[in-house]
Parts: C-alpha cells; structure tokens; sequence
C-alpha cells in the first residue's frame, strides 16, 4: 500500500493565485504516476469521455485549472478522486492563455517528469494506443531520444449537418462517434526555429481568408525539466531544441456539433481568446455565411482507429 505525505499549496511559489478546491492539501505525485495537464471553462459534455479516454490510456492523475465554469463542470470535477481541482480570480487571459496556470502547476507538482498536457476538447492518440498503454509509448520515446512529443490537432465533424450532432455529455460515449470525419489529406507541414508547424483541415477551408491558418502542432506529452516550459506557447513548448521529434502521434480535436454557433458567440463575449477572439470570429462569419452547415467533402474519411491514422499518415510508429 502506497503511503502519501502531503503539503500545502502556499509552501511553493504560486503567483497565478491557484486555490485547491475541495481540500487544503495536495498529494503529492508518486514516481509512478503519469499526470495529465489541462483547463476547462464551461466544459461539461466533454468531462466523462475524456477522462474514461485519458485513463484508458494509463494517466493516473488530472491535474486541472477551472476558468470559473458555471455549466457545473467544476462540481462534476470534484467528485472524481483522481482529478486535483484548482480555481483562480485570475481569468484565462491574464493568465496568458493559460500557460502561466500550467507553470504554476508543474512548480506544484515537479519537474524532471513526463506530464500530458492538452485541452479537454483534445483526444491524443497513437499507434495502438488501443492495447499499449501510455507508460509503454513513453519508454519508446525515451528510447528513440524524444523529449517533446508533436501532434497535431486533427478536426472532427459530423458525417451529416452540424445541427444534427448533439454532444451532450450525459455519458461517457467518445466524441468521434458523434463527429466522426475528418480530412484526410490537404495539410502544409513546415518548421521555424522553434519547431514545426502544420495547417489546413476544415477550418482552414472555410476559413477563406488569404494568409490566414489556423495552427494545428502542438506537443501535447513533454518531458519537463524547466519551470518555464510553456512560456513560449503549448505550441512550441521550451527548449525549442526538443521541437523536431518525428511526429508519432495526434490529438483528435472536437468543436463541430449542433451547438457551435451559441458556443462560438459565449467565447466572443467572455473575450479571453487570442488576438481578441479571432478564431471565434472567423468561425461565427462562417456559421452566418452557411459554410458550416456540413463539412464534408471529397477529401473526408471516417476515422476509425489508430492504424487508419498511421496509415494515412498522420504519425509514425514508434513501435515499429
């Protein structure tokens, strides 16, 4: 039997104000545990699936920051005793998008350490995640010298109109069997000096603005060494040496359902989001314009599983 000690909060340093919700202490993480990252705000249909993803993967602790939900996510998220919940008066924005959370969070809990890191909308995935657990992924990585995992967000949305996809959150039923296309093909790899980048998908498709992509890699598992890892961006996390990793897995991404253009205009008005919200705005232009309405096209596919994306080629094998 495992025997934790505790320790307070305020006995690390803690300058995004980040306040325990549910008890004073915190349990420490065990060598063994696998931690995984994330904020949430107002994202209750996605809680249940998301955890019974993330655990089935082989995360042993969720570590989440709550943006002052009000949709009862914060009270379905203290009743699961394997999430440390924390609640802040600092809002998403001067938080800078986030990242100074998940600093604050790896000074609580510790550096020299594997965590995952990623939104609740984000569903990492990897060749046979389906039978090899997480801990296994990882020992690949470290033997093939990976520090930062890149993957990129790959959209999802329904075979049919959006109106007709309702998410709801009332069990713990995937997100992909509701939203289960994809693109197949159409995407722009390229790197900078601080890592790679990808773009296209469906939101670069009705998007139809010049120049204008949204960016899809992210590193979603990291191994942490600096108290700073995020300070650039999830992006392109620190150091940017780590950053040219072959790519060996995605994160299926989910904002396509009946209810997107009341959720595109809630994040408008809470103005937190990037460049004023600009993503939101390009994507509630579209909802008007009707280009949303369906998103398939000739190069969708219905995804299935790990082997279908390693196969289209969307990640490598590290097990091979």
């Amino acid at each position: 039997m495992t025997h934790w000690r505790t320790f307070r909060v305020k006995t690390r340093p803690n300058p995004m104000n980040l306040v325990p919700i549910g008890s004073e202490r915190i349990k420490p993480l065990d060598a063994s545990d696998l931690p995984l990252i994330f904020l949430t705000r107002n994202s209750f249909r996605f809680i249940p699936s998301f955890l019974a993803h993330y655990r089935a993967l082989g995360i042993t602790r969720f570590l989440c920051v709550d943006d002052q939900s009000t949709d009862g996510t914060r009270e379905r998220l203290s009743q699961e005793g394997d999430v440390d919940l924390f609640g802040s008066d600092v809002r998403f924005r001067q938080a800078r998008g986030g990242k100074l959370w998940r600093e604050a969070l790896v000074r609580i809990y510790g550096r020299n350490r594997w965590y995952m890191n990623v939104d609740c909308d984000e569903y990492f995935i990897y060749d046979k995640c389906e039978t090899k657990h997480l801990s296994e992924f990882i020992a690949r990585l470290e033997a093939l010298g990976v520090r930062h995992c890149p993957a990129p967000m790959i959209d999802c949305y329904p075979e049919d109109s959006i109106q007709s996809a309702v998410f709801d959150g009332s069990d713990d039923v995937m997100p992909w069997t509701i939203a289960s296309m994809l693109d197949g093909k159409g995407y722009r790899l390229s790197r900078t000096s601080s890592g790679m980048e990808m773009t296209g998908g469906p939101r670069d498709r009705i998007a139809k603005r010049p120049g204008v992509h949204e960016e899809l890699m992210k590193y979603p598992l990291v191994f942490v060494e600096h108290e700073t890892t995020f300070s650039s961006s999830i992006h392109k996390p620190w150091p940017f040496t780590r950053n040219f990793s072959p790519i060996l897995g995605s994160l299926l991404h989910f904002k396509f359902f009946n209810d997107t253009e009341a959720l595109v205009k809630q994040a408008i008005d809470d103005g937190q989001y990037f460049k004023g919200s600009r993503s939101y705005k390009n994507m509630l232009k579209a909802i008007e314009e009707g280009r949303l309405d369906n998103l398939r096209t000739d190069v969708s596919v219905k995804f299935k599983d790990s082997k279908q994306m390693s196969e289209l080629g969307f990640f490598k094998s590290p097990f091979a």
